[in-house]
């Protein structure tokens, strides 16, 4: 019988484990031993739990019930890593066309996506909000942790450790294309994983080179295509005695001249962009131009008054 208080538990959830989802036998009592509860951030409770969840241990110091949970996630996860990996491996389409015959892979191609959908399912559970006598035990649940392919993990480095385990993926290669792709890109990363699972130290720098290289050239992508366009908010500069007009300055920025050295290097360029006004007006183009450029060295003038400041900033 349990020791604590059970959690507040909604009808339809009443006999639910509050971790997975599956049908809930017992109790998870935390903390187990009550000579812990000190180290607990709220009330010592229960909560319904399936034989497989309610076994799970933690640390003695575990101080709330998220980290409980994100523990016989974890738990869950290592158990069921074969099963979880079916989902980075094949589609359902594939698995269906497959033509695995006989007795046990004939039951792998029918079972297998069951079989994923199911540890999924129960590694995503969500679970209920968490409240004792009606008074709700607050904590960062929502906020912790890291969801790749439908699928809420520890951290992102759990996650990552996870994908290494389950694909059998080069312990190296993964985490750093994460390192230079962004976690936002993790499905990038994981598929070029898994294209080089066996591979010598020589092969991971070149892919790694060339991965930085793609990124290199899609951030110069990026930027030419944010100044790419007509910049119709930029606006006129008076300098001095010249002025640096409205057209001059969409010039430069759409050919990507940010800075005077750049601007001297294309000053025949300007001339035959600009031939059509006539020399004089051409003339007064560029030296409005220029002395902008040369006011914008100054990061205090440009700051207190370049009103195109942003357009520089790409």
């Amino acid at each position: 019988m349990s020791q604590y208080a059970f959690i507040d538990i909604p009808f339809n959830f009443r006999h639910t484990c509050w971790f997975c989802g599956e049908p809930a036998s017992r109790s998870f009592d935390f903390p187990k031993n009550p000579k812990n509860i000190h180290f607990l951030e709220h009330a010592p409770m229960s909560i319904p739990a399936c034989s497989e969840c309610a076994v799970v241990n933690v640390a003695a110091d575990t101080a709330s019930i998220w980290a409980v949970r994100d523990h016989v996630k974890h738990a869950l996860m290592d158990k069921y890593a074969s099963h979880l990996a079916i989902g980075q491996n094949w589609t359902e389409e594939e698995l269906e066309e497959s033509e695995f015959s006989g007795a046990l892979l004939g039951g792998f191609g029918e079972s297998a996506w069951k079989m994923y959908l199911i540890a999924k399912q129960r590694i995503s559970y969500p679970g209920w909000q968490v409240a004792v006598d009606g008074i709700t035990v607050e904590g960062e649940s929502e906020a912790y942790g890291f969801e790749f392919d439908g699928v809420r993990y520890m951290s992102l480095n759990t996650c990552i450790n996870h994908l290494i385990k389950s694909l059998r993926l080069d312990k190296e290669l993964l985490p750093e294309l994460v390192d230079i792709l962004g976690p936002e890109r993790l499905d990038y990363a994981l598929k070029i994983g898994k294209l080089n699972k066996a591979i010598i130290p020589y092969q991971r720098n070149k892919i790694l080179d060339e991965v930085r290289q793609q990124v290199e050239d899609r951030k110069d992508i990026e930027r030419q295509a944010a100044r790419a366009g007509d910049f119709t908010e930029v606006e006129a500069i008076q300098v001095g005695d010249g002025l640096a007009t409205v057209e001059s300055i969409q010039w430069a920025l759409n050919n990507d001249i940010l800075d005077l050295p750049t601007l001297c290097q294309q000053e025949d360029v300007f001339f035959d962009e600009f031939a059509h006004l006539g020399g004089p007006q051409c003339y007064m183009n560029y030296y409005g131009l220029q002395l902008y450029f040369e006011a914008r060295q100054d990061a205090k003038w440009v700051e207190a008054n370049d009103p195109n400041k942003a357009f520089f900033e790409v």
